[in-house]
């Protein structure tokens, strides 16, 4: 397409491309927002290389013309987007990208990598912290991580949606990301008793103790890890904690903490770990499980119940002229124009909807507001509280012109964020849904587009 663009003199015409995704995953109304800063980064500083250049041309695909731009790549975009670590939903524009065609449409791929993965995998950890009470969670999914890049992708998404650890430690290093985990069944397996291989970890590791009680017997095992903790406290240590990967979660726990207490072993942590998702830890907790912290993996670094967000980049506006997909899948019709993303909150300072705008409104008109999918749908946008513009501008003709955070500053964005989110729209079952709408002057300009279309396909019969 962009060899054919340079070709047909269309490479340097003007476009816009929104990326914004059409359903919330997990059965959910929202998601969390990570992946455009590293992506912006990185655009910044593309370049092809001599390699590069010659393994396209040996492809017999593309003219010279074509393979000497990308050689003198020079990234022109100005990009607009909401930050990570925000809360964001479906149809809304989370980045608008302007510039000349043919360098909007190389980028596509890369951009729609970097974040519907990495949003969905927050996301995930999200509604598990959030379900959990905000406790501790640690990821622990890299042996069933899609490999060791989705695996780091996991890792350090998970931290944006409400994680504290990984036991991922090239996550660690690479990301700065704190790093924990515990012995396998395989290391009391090893020894001649459940006993002597916690006495021996526990000499090793005194200061960061926690014992695996399931690999025979959980009552027993909790009884061995007692004995061990009662032999640290005489050296002034402690038992961390104790891991169980089996059985009856919610059950064994109450079991377990009430033979730590009566023990005097009242410091140590509870931890649960064996494909935990957001609906077992509800369950754990609605069977008054005693849990501390969870050890959560194949079903947060795979996102395993809903593994692709379905994340889409349409052209929107072409030479300065709003353009329209039309399409029989009503979810597929797209919203035209460059536009800006108002969000409203009540007087209790929770989110309310978000309204998109034509780009050339300074303010939000208090007017009445559509559904996307549904024009039959609408309300009037009455008086609200505070109204904050969602899209910053973050790199203008190739030069980023804002600070790019990291995962830490997305996990405070997000932190704060959600509590502005209402809990009807994080529940489990049956959440509230959250109101996106597009502005009457949007409505009315999608209508037009609409029956000009219509008009030029009967006149063409």
């Amino acid at each position: 397409m962009a060899n054919g663009y340079l070709l047909k003199g269309m490479a340097d015409k003007h476009a816009v491309f929104d990326l914004f995704f059409r359903q919330a995953p997990f059965k959910g109304v929202y998601a969390v927002c990570y992946g455009l800063n590293k992506a912006i980064k990185n655009i910044s500083q593309m370049q092809y290389k001599e390699d590069d250049i010659e393994y396209l041309r040996e492809q017999k695909l593309f003219s010279e013309a074509f393979l000497e731009y990308l050689a003198n790549w020079k990234c022109e975009l100005t990009i607009r987007c909401l930050e990570d670590g925000r809360i964001i939903f479906p149809y809304e524009p989370i980045m608008e990208v302007e510039g000349p065609l043919i360098q909007c449409q190389l980028i596509e791929t890369y951009l729609l990598n970097c974040f519907n993965f990495p949003t969905l995998c927050a996301t995930k950890a999200n509604r598990m912290w959030l379900t959990s009470g905000k406790q501790p969670i640690l990821e622990f999914g890299l042996r069933r991580a899609q490999g060791p890049n989705g695996g780091l992708t996991a890792s350090e998404a998970a931290m944006v949606g409400g994680c504290v650890g990984t036991s991922n430690v090239l996550a660690g290093k690479m990301q700065g990301i704190r790093v924990s985990g515990t012995q396998a069944h395989s290391w009391v397996m090893a020894f001649n008793s459940e006993l002597k291989a916690f006495r021996a970890y526990a000499e090793l590791y005194p200061d960061n103790c926690i014992l695996l009680i399931d690999t025979y017997d959980i009552i027993e095992g909790c009884k061995n890890a007692i004995i061990v903790g009662k032999e640290l406290q005489q050296k002034g240590k402690k038992l961390d904690g104790v891991r169980i990967d089996s059985g009856d979660l919610a059950y064994f726990s109450r079991k377990v903490r009430e033979l730590l207490d009566d023990a005097g072993l009242t410091e140590t942590k509870i931890v649960a770990s064996n494909d935990i998702d957001e609906y077992v830890i509800a369950e754990i907790k609605r069977n008054h499980g005693v849990v501390d912290l969870w050890g959560i993996g194949t079903k947060l670094a795979t996102c395993y119940d809903d593994p692709a967000l379905g994340g889409v980049y349409k052209l929107v506006e072409f030479e300065g002229k709003p353009r329209l997909k039309i399409s029989s899948n009503v979810e597929k019709t797209t919203i035209p124009s460059k536009k800006k993303l108002f969000r409203i909150y009540d007087k209790d300072d929770y989110m309310t909807g978000d309204i998109m705008e034509l780009h050339d409104k300074e303010h939000l008109e208090e007017d009445f507001v559509y559904d996307p999918l549904n024009p039959l749908r609408f309300y009037k946008i009455k008086n609200p509280h505070r109204v904050e513009q969602l899209l910053e501008l973050k790199m203008e003709k190739g030069k980023i012109i804002k600070k790019l955070g990291g995962w830490r500053e997305a996990q405070k964005t997000m932190e704060q964020d959600i509590t502005h989110l209402s809990e009807a729209s994080t529940r489990l079952l049956n959440p509230q849904k959250y109101k996106v709408s597009i502005s009457k002057s949007l409505h009315a300009l999608r209508t037009r587009l609409i029956e000009e279309y219509i008009g030029n396909k009967n006149n063409n019969k």
